[in-house]
């Protein structure tokens, strides 16, 4: 290679311009924002199973208090039950009646109570008897997303057994 060609070929390897920079900036940015979007998305979406799995085990927990007493469940007992009227019970040598308001009661507090102790927001629940058949129905808020952006939706878990 002549001396010429030499000068001219590193004229033009002086190195990377400001312009060639930004572009580089730029991109990365994208590319981390992108990355935050998918990260608060996963994040919304763990959020929402564990409150699915909380609705599911909590149903469940509902169906196993009913056969435990299957007295209370033959009587009526457990027909029309709501977490919005529950109160609470004391006695030492509970009746079959008194096991129900019970575990309406202690069932309504596992919904109710705050997100961190275990809760589901703003959650209800409710037992209703279709003959044998048994609806329990819980109902709380989750996130979710639409066109305009995100918003708060009301989610529900319905559970049919027959006892």
């Amino acid at each position: 290679m002549s001396k010429t060609n030499r000068m001219l070929f590193s004229e033009h390897q002086r190195g990377s311009t400001l312009i060639e920079v930004l572009v580089t900036l730029f991109i990365m940015a994208v590319g981390l924002l992108g990355l935050a979007s998918m990260q608060m998305i996963s994040i919304k979406n763990v959020n929402n199973s564990q409150y699915r799995t909380l609705a599911t085990d909590y149903a469940y927990d509902m169906v196993e208090r009913m056969r435990a007493n299957t007295s209370g469940v033959d009587a009526g007992k457990y027909d029309a039950l709501s977490t919005s009227g529950a109160t609470s019970t004391s006695c030492s040598a509970c009746s079959t009646s008194e096991v129900a308001q019970l575990d309406e009661y202690e069932w309504s507090e596992l919904i109710t109570q705050d997100v961190l102790s275990g809760g589901l927001p703003s959650g209800s629940g409710t037992v209703t008897a279709n003959g044998d058949v048994y609806d329990i129905h819980i109902e709380w808020n989750e996130q979710d997303r639409d066109s305009s952006g995100g918003l708060v939706d009301t989610a529900e878990f319905t559970l049919s057994v027959q006892l």
